[in-house]
């Protein structure tokens, strides 16, 4: 759980205080709330789900979109729609559903009976959940007195909190629990699931019929999913690899180009807010008068801001020349010192050694894009397998010198190098499918009775 507040509790702790008043809509109105709050709305065997309950779930499932949607859409979501609301209800009466069933069937094969081992697992994960949790707490919910507290006092504040939140370490307890009872269950579920190598095999045939068709005419694509890490089952004609040793400018130097482009920057923002004013037929004379001169101080200022950039370049080009032909001087004497000269003198982290470009070399191609055209242009234009350009202005700020490593051969990915990647794959993707499939089972047999319709009053 790893400090996730268990999910009758609610997920995040921040979710639980902004979701306090959007909630209060949902509450049920009714003539007496405490009868009302007890109505079953799933029942099997002796188990029974309340209507408190069931909205429990719901307010849960709400602030849990409300917080995916702030976290990965950047959006807030209205969880008064009612739209929303009804989506939040089915998605929790199925969360409801599948529970009951999985605490029932475990029960049924003797699941739920923990091992020594295993309760104790449970309660070693719950303690660190808990832990976790107060870290967070101390960390985002106390004051900067509360902070400032230590050892009794600060547990104390912290505790507080914790029973604000409804959050116990029993919570944490039953949670790991489940976690390890469902984990049983899903082991029983796919115990039989296997995968053959003729499904490998096919498998393998429709990934590499995939990628000759995407790549074989974009190249630029192959390659820059190549430097990604991306597993590629096709190559297509025309890629060749690459190493670098790049040599970067120095510190100071970078800063004065950063401050000119900083310059430029500024006088362009200039430049279109005195166009704007120029051209607004609604702009007094008198404005567009003054607009003229600020774009005319503008310009000059750009002027003045490209030519230091300039300089600047020149001035950073000139302070690694020494180091740069230095590097070319001892490859001419001894081609065989690349490896060496990549570790000492390199600045790309991606010719560093332990990563996967530093052992293939960069893929490149010709019109290729994602890499600098000065690169790829000098990359290109290597004519044999073991050359070395010349030292290249690029714009990683620094001369790139490159070494042409080699070709990769058209055609298919070598079998018996990716079986054992798609075989897990496969594997992993087909118990997912059956345990899904079990579980729908389980919970359509199980014969759980339910009263959606007490849920609109």
């Amino acid at each position: 759980m790893n400090g996730e507040i268990p999910m009758k509790k609610k997920a995040l702790l921040a979710v639980l205080l902004a979701m306090t008043l959007l909630l209060s809509s949902c509450a049920l109105i009714v003539k007496d709330k405490e009868v009302d709050a007890k109505t079953v709305i799933l029942k099997m065997g002796d188990k029974e789900i309340t209507k408190a309950e069931v909205q429990e779930a719901v307010d849960n499932e709400l602030a849990d979109m409300y917080q995916t949607y702030a976290m990965y859409y950047g959006t807030q979501i209205d969880t008064t729609s009612p739209e929303v609301i009804a989506e939040a209800q089915t998605q929790a009466i199925k969360a409801l559903k599948q529970d009951m069933t999985l605490r029932a069937k475990a029960a049924e094969l003797g699941f739920d009976q923990l091992t020594e081992e295993e309760t104790a697992q449970a309660k070693e994960d719950a303690q660190s959940s808990l832990e976790s949790a107060k870290s967070y707490i101390q960390s985002y919910y106390l004051t900067e007195e509360q902070q400032a507290l230590e050892g009794e006092e600060l547990e104390k504040a912290i505790q507080e909190k914790l029973d604000e939140f409804g959050v116990s370490l029993e919570d944490y307890e039953k949670s790991a629990t489940d976690t390890i009872v469902d984990n049983k269950l899903r082991d029983y579920a796919i115990k039989d699931v296997t995968v053959s190598d003729d499904q490998v095999k096919a498998e393998y045939d429709s990934k590499v019929a995939a990628d000759e068709e995407q790549y074989k005419e974009n190249l630029s694509s192959w390659a820059n999913s190549a430097n990604n890490g991306t597993t590629l089952y096709y190559t297509p004609a025309g890629i060749r690899r690459v190493k670098q040793i790049l040599i970067k400018f120095k510190s100071d130097d970078q800063t004065a180009i950063s401050d000119a482009n900083s310059q430029i920057t500024a006088a362009n923002s200039k430049i279109t807010a005195a166009q704007e004013i120029i051209d607004d037929e609604a702009a007094s004379e008198e404005d567009k008068t003054k607009a003229q001169e600020d774009l005319t101080a503008a310009q000059a200022e750009l002027d003045a801001a490209n030519a230091a950039l300039t300089a600047a370049t020149d001035t950073a080009y000139a302070n690694i020349d020494a180091d740069a032909d230095a590097v070319l001087e001892e490859l001419k004497a001894d081609p065989e010192s690349w490896d060496r000269l990549t570790e000492e003198k390199n600045e790309d982290p991606g010719m560093k050694a332990g990563t996967s470009t530093a052992e293939t070399g960069y893929a490149v191609c010709e019109g290729m894009t994602g890499f600098d055209s000065a690169f790829v242009e000098a990359a290109m234009a290597l004519q044999n397998i073991g050359d070395v350009s010349d030292k290249t202005r690029g714009a990683s700020g620094g001369y790139y010198i490159i070494k042409y490593v080699g070709d990769d051969a058209e055609g298919p990915i070598d079998y018996d190098s990716v079986k054992d990647s798609i075989h897990s794959s496969l594997l992993t993707s087909l118990q997912s499918e059956t345990y899904t499939a079990t579980v729908e089972k389980w919970v359509s047999e199980a014969g759980i009775k339910e009263d959606l319709n007490a849920l609109k009053d």
